[in-house]
């Protein structure tokens, strides 16, 4: 069904939703409002929604699974996974499919937190659906993104009636949060290595590497903050741009100011987002910055829970500190999922203290829960959310069509 086919669409940036509905009222916070008359209309479809891509992206991020596997089976020639598989108690296993369902429900919850401290509503279950289809197009799109936010903003204005203007922000202020929480963990990293890290058995060299790349996302987030400090100059700076005359300007001028256009939208929302954060429920956004934290206790629990499930009794630190840098390097590459640099980091960061002969089968295992258990149930999710549903509510829709016409005949009512 096209978004907006059933129910009349939002016609302003402060009426998204029924008020008996959803419970925006006196507590919501005032918003500056920016006319985006345009942002508030979603389209019919998505394209990244579109069933024709999803399957395109999913045949390309298997493919990509399996030169992934292949790249491990090169560098540890024991890979036992059947073996290593059967010795491995069943209650872990149980617990790794757990701790995968308690971070979908952090990141719920932390989604859910958000949405309420501006003001509006969605349920717990619409929430974690919202973050299982995030979860698939994320591992099927380069950089674990593309995908991702788009259909989970599509499904906000769907489902909830929430604009998309509004969800724009609400994951404006996630991406905030989550770029905060991710800092704060990530410093800790060479914090470690510095002073407690050398039984980790990485080379200088690589150290080198790592100490720069958590050098340069901790001043990407920097600049992000210094960006929505100085937002209200750079959006005069963009609509000065854009409002001179495209005859005044040269080539390149012209050619920037094109590029201006595409930045103001972003702009506009992203000040938006800066001052509806400022005036929302500050407990509410503590409480989703708490879930981000605890969802990243929860995704580095998986690895210790195998690797003592498979009896390797390292400390506890090494195992996290050795997951903290393998996140860090897979958000840099570009396969989706980061398949094959995923396989190949773990390879580098684990074989110190973890046995060749187990060391393949133990990284197949890990990516199994950590990134195909997420992609196929957020698939599932997927495909009930953009072709499922809107198939059964086209049924409806002519069922109750045909109902009308069959009364309209008859005379009955």
């Amino acid at each position: 069904m096209a978004a907006g086919e059933e129910r009349k669409e939002p016609d302003s940036l402060n009426n998204q939703m029924p008020d008996d509905a959803h419970n925006a009222g006196a507590d919501r916070p005032e918003v500056n409002s920016v006319p985006t008359a345009k942002a508030a209309a979603a389209p019919a479809e998505l394209p990244v929604t579109n069933v024709r891509s999803m399957v395109w992206k999913l045949l390309i991020a298997l493919g990509s699974g399996i030169l992934g596997i292949f790249a491990l089976s090169l560098i540890s020639h024991q890979m036992n996974v059947v073996k290593v598989v059967r010795s491995l108690n069943p209650r872990y296993i149980l617990a790794a499919f757990v701790l995968i369902f308690l971070e979908v429900g952090a990141e719920a919850l932390r989604l859910q937190s958000i949405v309420s401290a501006v003001g509006l509503h969605i349920s717990l279950g619409t929430a974690m659906r919202n973050i299982l289809v995030g979860q698939f197009f994320a591992r099927v799109t380069p950089f674990e993104a593309g995908g991702g936010e788009p259909a989970q903003m599509y499904m906000l204005y769907r489902d909830d009636s929430i604009a998309v203007a509004d969800s724009t922000m609400v994951f404006a202020i996630k991406a905030i949060l989550s770029g905060l929480s991710q800092v704060v963990v990530l410093v800790l990293v060479p914090i470690w290595l510095v002073f407690g890290g050398h039984d980790l058995g990485i080379s200088n060299q690589f150290r080198i590497i790592l100490y720069i790349g958590v050098a340069a996302y901790v001043l990407t987030f920097a600049a992000l903050v210094y960006g929505l400090v100085k937002l209200d100059q750079i959006d005069g700076f963009i609509g000065r741009l854009v409002e001179r005359p495209a005859k005044e300007l040269n080539r390149r001028g012209r050619f920037w100011q094109r590029l201006a256009r595409r930045v103001q939208k972003f702009v506009s929302d992203a000040l938006r987002a800066r001052e509806t954060a400022i005036k929302a429920n500050r407990p509410l956004l503590s409480r989703a910055l708490f879930f981000s934290f605890i969802s990243w206790g929860l995704l580095v629990l998986t690895p210790i829970l195998l690797l003592y499930g498979l009896g390797i009794t390292s400390s506890i630190m090494q195992i996290v500190v050795a997951t903290l840098i393998y996140y860090i390097a897979i958000s840099y590459f570009p396969t989706p999922g980061a398949a094959v640099g995923a396989e190949l980091g773990a390879a580098a960061l684990f074989a110190a203290f973890v046995p060749n002969g187990i060391l393949g089968a133990f990284i197949l295992i890990w990516r199994f829960f950590d990134h195909y258990v997420k992609m196929g149930a957020g698939g599932v999710t997927a495909v009930g959310e953009f072709i499922v549903r809107p198939a059964r509510r086209r049924r409806e829709r002519r069922q109750r069509e045909n109902d009308a016409s069959t009364h309209e005949r008859t005379g009955k009512p």
